[in-house]
């Protein structure tokens, strides 16, 4: 029987030993422990640092165990968060936690069934329905004919499909019970500009019908657009 060989044990052993030491010493050691906790939320540190704090992460605390994931996991109940980013700085011995929130450009009033009550809701440029905490002053309404599952997501569909240079600087949007929608924006040369998008399907055919007849010199002094038959559209 040929004896089994053992020449690299010694080396096994210490890479082994090595590992574990490491691992104490990143992981359970003060060597790198955190010093200071900065947090940045766009001036809702108060709403977040609660959560996080000092559940998982707190001063002492080895910067080896600071799980992102865990931190984002502690803040999945506000839904105006954006971003979340973990950085660990190891020779400064300080973690920063960066949040960013989604900006709101248009409000309604959420009296779905869920809701006890009426409550504000915003809605972004993307599309994605939230309660903001802190919310810029004089946003347009969106005003819903019925305001059901389906008007929501249409709403989120023409917003998240539509250029941002279009609703930058919306004054009024409005859905119909037949699922039309109406927006009123100002342009460049137009103080303000009501536009009939129909429904919101065929959005990137419509939007191209529309700068087409923006370009146009007869249109220079129109006020309104009807692009519900984008073959067919109408100006006044």
């Amino acid at each position: 029987m040929r004896k089994p060989k053992l020449g690299n044990a010694p080396v096994i052993v210490l890479l082994i030993a090595l590992v574990g030491v490491a691992g104490y010493f990143l992981g359970w050691s003060k060597t790198f422990a955190i010093r200071t906790i900065e947090i940045s939320a766009q001036g809702n540190e108060a709403l977040v640092s609660p959560l996080i704090v000092p559940k998982d992460l707190r001063i002492g605390l080895p910067i080896a165990r600071v799980s992102p994931s865990r931190i984002k996991n502690d803040l999945r109940s506000l839904d105006w968060i954006a971003t979340i980013r973990v950085n660990r700085r190891w020779l400064a011995h300080d973690v920063k936690v960066t949040i960013t929130a989604h900006v709101p450009i248009a409000q309604y009033q959420d009296t779905s069934a869920s809701s006890q009550s009426a409550q504000t809701k915003y809605f972004d440029a993307s599309g994605y329905s939230f309660i903001s905490p802190n919310p810029p002053t004089n946003l347009p309404t969106i005003n819903f004919a019925t305001q059901d599952s389906q008007s929501k997501e249409a709403i989120a569909h023409f917003l998240s499909q539509i250029p941002m240079d279009l609703t930058s600087h919306l004054m009024s949007l409005a859905i119909d019970s037949s699922q039309n929608i109406y927006l009123s924006t100002k342009l460049p040369g137009y103080d303000q500009l009501q536009i009939n998008w129909g429904t919101p399907d065929n959005l990137d055919f419509k939007v191209k019908v529309l700068r087409q007849l923006l370009t146009l010199k007869e249109n220079k002094k129109i006020t309104s657009v009807d692009l519900s038959s984008p073959n067919d559209p109408v100006v006044k």
